[in-house]
């Protein structure tokens, strides 16, 4: 049987087809860019508990409903807090009364001192009890308005304009300090968060123009970089970028989103696209060989790998 040696052998060529469009590849050195993924989270987030201890009497709101600075959204019990506050007014006015009765009595007081007919002992007592009186009247006056605060910890307002996102409580719960009863968040400042390489994240400045992709709405738009947290992840090796978007009703805060971090450039070679051939799985491009433009050139198929489209 006859053997053939091992040696490169020249790939099968034909004759180049008549009416073939020829195109040039091109060597094109661009941006490239690196994909970090995020999520779309808003500037202004904010968590709303009670300051107080009671149970919930209504929640005025639900979940994707938007409020304005001030709204009101929770109203807790509040029928200890009014009884304090009663109580409070009674006192001082009980108060105010005995500090009117005490300056008249220093009046008097003064007045006998003056004519001669008074003692100075008396009138120095008049004035304590004078003065004493003034101290219990704005003493429970401080009284009346912290009861007043209190009160008013039963309604529980927006803090910031926005949306809401997580109604976490139903009238009949108990309402702790601290513990979060709703979760909204500004949808007009939304912005793109995303852990980028820190290689490549210490070559970016805040102000940078930057892209970002939200893929559900398979959106591109141009934001700028808002912030950079300066602290890496030792486990990751990352950066926390903010990027800021132009105001877009679609957007959605907690989307995946992509920001495309410059990783400096890459050279391509570039064909049209027509000129790839797929067959399946795999993808061919014609080969010009020997004259190219003139004639007696030949074409040989080749096996290619395609990147991104430009």
């Amino acid at each position: 049987v006859d053997k053939v040696a091992p040696r490169d052998l020249p790939s099968p060529a034909g004759a180049v087809p008549q009416g073939l469009q020829r195109a040039a590849v091109r060597r094109i050195a661009d941006t490239a860019y690196e994909c970090a993924s995020g999520t779309l989270e808003s500037a202004s987030r904010a968590t709303v508990s009670a300051r107080i201890l009671s149970r919930i009497e209504e929640v005025r709101v639900a979940a994707g409903d938007e409020v304005a600075a001030g709204d009101l959204l929770i109203v807790l019990d509040a029928r200890d807090l009014q009884a304090r506050v009663r109580q409070a007014q009674d006192a001082l006015h009980s108060a105010e009364a005995e500090l009117s009765l005490a300056q008249s009595e220093e009046v008097r007081a003064q007045q006998l001192l003056e004519r001669g007919v008074g003692t100075r002992q008396r009138y120095d007592r008049a004035l304590s009890q004078r003065q004493v009186a003034a101290a219990q009247v704005e003493r429970l006056r401080r009284g009346l308005e912290e009861a007043e605060t209190a009160l008013s910890h039963a309604e529980i307002r927006a803090p910031v304009a926005g949306r809401v996102v997580d109604r976490l409580a139903e009238p009949g719960d108990i309402a702790a300090p601290g513990a979060p009863l709703l979760r909204l968040y500004d949808p007009q400042r939304l912005r793109g968060e995303a852990p980028a390489r820190e290689s490549l994240a210490v070559g970016l400045r805040v102000g940078d123009p930057i892209a970002v992709q939200v893929a559900a709405l398979d959106a591109g738009m141009a934001g700028v970089i808002d912030e950079i947290v300066p602290y890496a992840e030792p486990g990751a090796r990352t950066l926390l970028v903010k990027v800021s978007l132009p105001q877009d009703r679609q957007l959605i805060g907690g989307i995946f989103a992509r920001i495309a971090v410059p990783a400096g450039e890459r050279a391509g070679l570039y064909i049209p696209a027509a000129a790839v051939e797929r067959i399946g799985q795999l993808e061919f491009v014609t080969a010009l060989q020997g004259e190219g433009e003139g004639e007696g050139g030949t074409a040989e198929r080749r096996l290619v790998t395609t990147g991104r489209p430009h």
